[in-house]
């Protein structure tokens, strides 16, 4: 024990630069280890799989993660340190630190507890822009126990600052900190390698858990563990789906489906960067020519601004959102599980890789012998040769089938050297680095509309080959893009997609020939959310409520929504008629109108918040 004089000598001691840094970083690893404590909460709302290395792969994650957190808040203070080491200021800097990070991470368990998602950029707008209380309904005695505990946060984090201090002053010269410090690294290291040769494997006891922690992003080398031939994507499929514990609810209840005497076919023939306003006679002429005899809906969104989230949402009708848990688990969509259920043959042909986006472990990872790769160098080649192979699978199939065209000329703006140019002038080659906002993006876009000139060509080929088979009467074709493409229609600099959710990024094409059904073209805005629900109520017998297994309502019958939840790769943004409300990677919230600008005064209403929340959450296991 340390008298009372001993106490005030050391208190009173100027600290050197190299003092405060060793303070900084064993302040920061206790308070680590006090998070990660708190954190242990996590596991009483997610399931932790049984099994060795999935347990231990749960003790490096929480280790790690939460050492390197703590520090990231020592280096926070490493500037500071060496500009101003006064001894109060740094004391005030890593208090407040460090009673944030405490205070974010019990405010995290709360929103993960009741969201099953982790605090980002929306959620935090709402508790400081004073919504908070709307949404999450606090009661005044709450309010009270939370500036209760936020004071106790404040006072733990003052005492262990004196601790720490007094712990660095009377252990001068000792090498503790350099022997943590590379434990940790091993343990933070050795996390990281197991959850990379998982997620390269698909061994999804240790993938699964990735989505339990916050700001939690481990390593994947999936192509590295391939070309070293540690992983086989044609090979680890199926081998690791072990069980059906989860932390999802998709479907929330048993699907009762009774397949109907006569089973239709169904064609999904998908262009890549298919923007709404060229699906006409002269760019499209063979869809064009369908679209007379079919429904057609005029003002359709994918739910998405990229190609994975895009293809998520046609074959979920649930958010992108969803997208890394359902990697994680290698869930597949229950549509396709349907299909499989009925006896459908199903020949899946795309363009690109179906293995990037991981496609063979998400929509198909029920399908055995999926096809990943197609022949070609270029996206012309391969977009031929995927209509030659599907061809090929028509003359041998027997019905009822599932086919998938995935046609990719487009996004590479791509067509042969010979193809016969209907638009001029068209740009020789792409050269991004001319894109600016005073490009002309005129000869650009004819090279696109020749890219889908040249998709629409070949997509003639397969109408014509069910149609001389007689199966145009018998098959449900439907015909859309995954996501838009801009040519800087808003003058704001945007070329191609990802870019944001703008509808020259997230409108497209929609025709559906419907054996049975008369031409009707539909004006009220549709999305990708509705296409496999009213697919799976109407042609697989599925009598479940839609919203048992997806977001959308009935494309002909059902009512427009009073939002669309649009989402990319690391953003998501809700659409309404008259706005856009976009949550990027970094949390920023930012609220637009419908020209892509800044709405001035705009707030975040608190209902319509509510709503995507729950919306985001709901396909979790509680």
């Amino acid at each position: 024990m340390l008298s009372l004089h001993t106490k005030t000598h050391l208190e009173s001691i100027s600290p050197g630069r190299g003092t405060l840094l060793r303070w900084a970083g064993w302040f920061f690893l206790a308070n680590s280890a006090v998070v990660l404590l708190v954190s242990l909460r996590y596991l009483s709302v997610a399931q932790i799989p049984e099994g060795e290395y999935a347990f231990l792969f749960s003790v490096l994650a929480f280790i790690g993660h939460f050492a390197s957190l703590g520090f990231i808040g020592a280096l926070l203070l490493f500037l500071p340190i060496l500009i101003l080491p006064w001894r109060r200021l740094i004391f005030l800097l890593g208090i407040t630190l460090g009673s944030l990070y405490v205070l974010g991470i019990v405010i995290d368990i709360f929103v993960f507890s009741q969201y099953r998602f982790h605090l980002n950029g929306m959620v935090l707008n709402l508790l400081l822009g004073g919504a908070a209380e709307e949404i999450f309904t606090f009661s005044g005695v709450l309010w009270m126990w939370v500036a209760l505990f936020v004071a106790a946060v404040i006072l733990f984090e003052w005492w262990l600052a004196r601790r720490i201090w007094r712990f660095v002053l009377t252990t001068p010269g000792k090498r503790y900190g350099y022997l943590v410090t590379t434990v940790l690294f091993g343990v933070f290291l050795a996390g990281n390698v197991m959850h990379a040769w998982a997620d390269a494997n698909s061994y999804t006891p240790i993938t699964r858990q990735a989505r339990i922690l916050p700001a939690y992003q481990p390593l994947t080398a999936r192509d590295w563990f391939i070309e070293h031939g540690w992983a086989d994507p044609d090979a680890v499929q199926q081998r690791y789906r072990i069980g059906r514990a989860t932390g999802l609810d998709y479907p929330r209840s048993p699907l009762q489906c009774e397949p109907p005497d006569r089973l239709l076919n169904i064609l999904y023939i998908v262009v890549d960067s298919w923007r709404f306003d060229t699906m006409t006679e002269r760019a499209t002429p063979n869809i064009h020519r369908l679209a007379r005899q079919s429904l057609v809906f005029e003002n359709h969104y994918s739910g998405a601004n990229s190609t994975r989230t895009g293809i998520f949402s046609l074959f979920y009708g649930i958010p992108g959102t969803y997208w890394h848990a359902m990697l994680a688990e290698q869930r597949g969509a229950v549509f396709i599980e349907q299909l499989l259920r009925q006896d459908y043959r199903l020949g899946i042909f795309a363009s690109a890789k179906l293995f990037s986006p991981e496609f063979d472990r998400t929509v198909f990872v029920e399908v055995e012998n999926l096809r990943l790769r197609s022949k070609g160098s270029s996206p012309r080649e391969r977009d031929r040769n995927i209509t030659e192979e599907f061809l090929d699978f028509l003359d041998g199939t027997e019905q009822p089938f599932f086919g998938f065209l995935f046609y990719d000329s487009p996004h590479g703006y791509d067509f042969p050297p010979d193809y016969p140019l209907v638009f001029q002038p068209s740009w020789k080659a792409v050269n991004y680095l001319l894109l600016d906002n005073d490009f002309d993006p005129a000869p650009f876009f004819n090279r696109y509309r020749n890219s889908v000139h040249f998709v629409d060509s070949l997509v003639g080929q397969v109408l014509d080959r069910l149609a001389v088979k007689g199966l145009l009467e018998s098959t449900v074709v439907v015909i859309t893009g995954d996501h838009g493409q801009e040519f800087n229609d808003n003058r704001l600099n945007y070329w191609g997609h990802n870019g944001n959710f703008s509808p020259w990024q997230t409108r497209v094409p929609l025709v559906i020939h419907w054996p049975g059904r008369e031409p009707q073209r539909i004006s009220r805005r549709t999305s990708h959310f509705d296409i496999a629900p009213t697919l799976m109520q109407e042609l697989l017998g599925c009598r479940n409520d839609m919203r048992d297994y997806s977001s959308g309502k009935h494309l002909i019958d059902g009512p427009p929504g009073s939002y669309l939840l649009l989402s990319s790769y690391g953003q998501f943004a809700v659409m309404e008629e008259q706005r856009i409300t976009v949550v990027d990677e970094l949390g920023h919230v930012d609220i637009l109108g419908p020209d892509y600008r800044p709405l001035p005064g705009a707030r975040l209403s608190p209902e319509l918040m509510r709503s995507v929340m729950e919306e985001m959450s709901r396909f979790y296991a509680r």
